[in-house]
């Protein structure tokens, strides 16, 4: 006689408790995770009912960023042309600019500035000292 062999019915895994195994490990890595934080712009924008201030054309010093090519323009010192940012913040550096809390710095951009390098020149223009900033996109 042959005997015929019963088939098992297979066991079944519970998945009832693998959302909440998966939600603990989520919020253990969130908080045991370092999260870098980077600084944005530092500006000081001025207050909503502030009036305008005059400048002085000798204190201003426009700085025309096209592409990579750089212009600064001041009464003073004329202007000078920088092949890119490297010469500009160089140059920059170098410049004997007294009284440079009192100064504005004027960045003009046009359409085909990268935003990188506007960065750069803003960065610079702060590194330098200049605490009085306006940037303006010309069209």
């Amino acid at each position: 006689m042959i005997q015929l062999k019963k088939k098992r019915a297979l066991e079944e895994i519970s998945a009832s408790s693998m959302s909440d195994i998966a939600f603990l490990l989520l919020v253990f890595f969130m908080v045991t995770a370092v999260f870098f934080v980077k600084e944005g712009l530092n500006i000081q924008l001025p207050k909503k009912n502030s009036n305008p201030t005059l400048v002085l054309r000798e204190n201003i010093y426009e700085i025309l960023i096209a592409g990579e090519v750089v212009k600064m323009k001041n009464k003073s010192i004329g202007t000078k042309d920088y092949r890119n940012l490297i010469d500009f913040r160089e140059q920059l550096n170098l410049m004997d600019i007294p009284d440079i809390e009192n100064k504005v710095a004027l960045i003009k951009t046009t359409g085909e500035t990268k935003y990188g390098n506007m960065l750069d020149a803003l960065s610079a223009v702060q590194i330098r000292g200049f605490k009085q900033i306006s940037v303006k996109r010309l069209k």
